[in-house]
C-alpha cells in the first residue's frame, strides 16, 4: 500500500515537473484556469442579479396593497422595471435551480416568482428579531427588514429615472421615501 502511494506520488510529481517544463502546456493550463475563474465569477454575478431582481419583485408584491395608495405612482411601474432587468440577466439562457425551484428562463419567470414569493416573505421580509429588547417580536420588528427592502427597491427605480420619485431633487425624494417608510412601519404587515 505504501509502495503504491509512493509510486503514485512519484508519478504525479514527474508529470507536474514535465508539465511545468513545457511552456505551451503551462500556458494552456494557465489559460484554462483563468477561463474557469472568469466563468465562475460570471455565474456568481448572474446569480446575484437574479436574486436581487427576484427579491425586489417579491417585496413589491408583498406590499402592493400599501404601495398602491402611497403616492409613488403605479406599482406596475416598479415591477416592470425589475421584470425587464430580470429578462436582461436571463437572456436566452435557462438557469438551472435546485428542486423544488423551477428552472428560470424567460418563459418560466412567473412560475419562478410564484415559487420564490412565499419563501421570501417567510425568510426575508417577516423574519425580524426583537429590536427593542422587550423579549417579544412585534409586527413592526418582524417586518422592518422587509420594509427596508421594499423602500430600497423603490428608491433604486427612482434613481434610475423612473416614476414620480425620479428627478434631481434628491432631498425631496429622501423625504418622500422616509414618509413611505413611516407609513409602512405604522401598519403591521
Amino acid at each position: 500500500m505504501v509502495r503504491t502511494i509512493a509510486l503514485a506520488s512519484g508519478l504525479l510529481l514527474a508529470l507536474g515537473v514535465a508539465a511545468c517544463s513545457d511552456p505551451a502546456a503551462k500556458a494552456k493550463a494557465d489559460a484554462d484556469a483563468r477561463a474557469a475563474k472568469v466563468a465562475k465569477a460570471e455565474q456568481r454575478e448572474t446569480a446575484a442579479k437574479v436574486a436581487r431582481n427576484v427579491k425586489c419583485l417579491s417585496a413589491l408584491r408583498w406590499q402592493s396593497a400599501a404601495l398602491g395608495s402611497a403616492g409613488i405612482g403605479p406599482v406596475k411601474l416598479y415591477t416592470d422595471h425589475y421584470r425587464d432587468e430580470l429578462a436582461k440577466v436571463i437572456g436566452d439562457t435557462t438557469i438551472a435551480a435546485d428542486p423544488p425551484a423551477p428552472a428560470l428562463n424567460k418563459a418560466s419567470v412567473d412560475a419562478y416568482l410564484d415559487w420564490a414569493y412565499p419563501e421570501d416573505v417567510k425568510t426575508l421580509f417577516t423574519a425580524g428579531k426583537d429590536a427593542d429588547g422587550d423579549g417579544t417580536v412585534s409586527g413592526k420588528e418582524r417586518s422592518a427588514q422587509g420594509f427596508s427592502t421594499v423602500l430600497a427597491c423603490i428608491q433604486f427605480v427612482a434613481e434610475m429615472g423612473k416614476g414620480p420619485l425620479a428627478g434631481k431633487d434628491k432631498v425631496g425624494r429622501m423625504y418622500r421615501i422616509q414618509d413611505l417608510r413611516t407609513r409602512l412601519r405604522d401598519k403591521d404587515a
